[in-house]
């Protein structure tokens, strides 16, 4: 069974595209839990309403506590043999991305996280797996290729992929843990594989799973349109990710 977890904030209609685009493309046995980190009572009463008729679990939280916490809770709840995380602004358009993934997964029992082929609504490439850059920051491969081009169709070990789209298997956080807490928002992702990898788990990029990215929507793309208190809580966890990691180097 899947395991689906979409944390939010704020944005009662992403998530609720979000999930009904996930059921209309994804036939696997599943559970549902939209975790909420402390929106306003009358967003998450609307969410409760809407979730008990759609038969989906809804964990609402009463203060915002950032994306490690807000994951971490929906995991202590989930009962699949695969947790598959997924953000707000997630929508899946193909048939067949879920399947694509498992594929990935199966390559070997040795695979513990795969990421997916995200895409801008312009349908070009916003993830096509984590690169480190040269002033310690990360970005996604790919970024603005168009949704086509051919390297970013493979299926290839990684050094990490975004969390915003990640399917990880039960082991993985059964022996290493949940996604730290330490960071706020931003870096926990990279985090989290990287202590996968160090404990002998592949991290697979899978190129032919897809799905689009509404990217931003509850915290902003750019210094123009992103507010302070997440650059603040960014630049936070950029700091916290090197002095915890800034020693190792992991191919």
């Amino acid at each position: 069974m899947i395991s689906l977890i979409i944390p939010t904030i704020h944005h009662t209609d992403l998530v609720k595209h979000c999930v009904n685009s996930f059921i209309n493309t994804a036939h696997e046995a599943h559970e549902i839990m939209v975790v909420d980190d402390g929106s306003p009572p009358p967003i998450q009463q609307d969410l409760a309403a809407w979730a008990a008729l759609m038969n989906i679990r809804f964990i609402p939280k009463q203060t915002n506590e950032g994306f490690s916490r807000t994951v971490n809770l929906g995991l202590k709840h989930a009962g699949g043999s695969y947790a598959l995380l997924a953000n707000n602004d997630i929508i899946f358009h193909e048939p067949g991305w879920l399947q694509h993934m498992l594929a990935a997964m199966q390559l070997s029992p040795g695979v513990g996280i795969v990421g997916a082929r995200l895409l801008y609504p312009n349908m070009t490439i916003q993830h096509g797996g984590v690169i480190q850059g040269p002033k310690g920051n990360f970005d996604h491969r790919y970024r603005f290729q168009p949704a086509d081009h051919p390297p970013a169709q493979a299926v290839e070990d990684a050094a990490c992929v975004t969390g915003a789209l990640m399917l990880i298997r039960r082991e993985v956080f059964d022996r290493i843990g949940l996604f730290s807490e330490e960071f706020f928002i931003s870096y926990e992702d990279v985090d989290f594989c990287y202590r996968a990898r160090q404990h002998g788990f592949r991290v697979i990029y899978s190129g032919a799973a897809c799905a689009l990215h509404y990217e931003g929507f509850t915290r902003g793309t750019t210094r123009a349109n992103k507010n302070r208190y997440w650059r603040v809580k960014e630049m936070e966890a950029r700091k916290t990710f090197w002095a915890k990691w800034g020693g190792y180097h992991i191919q």
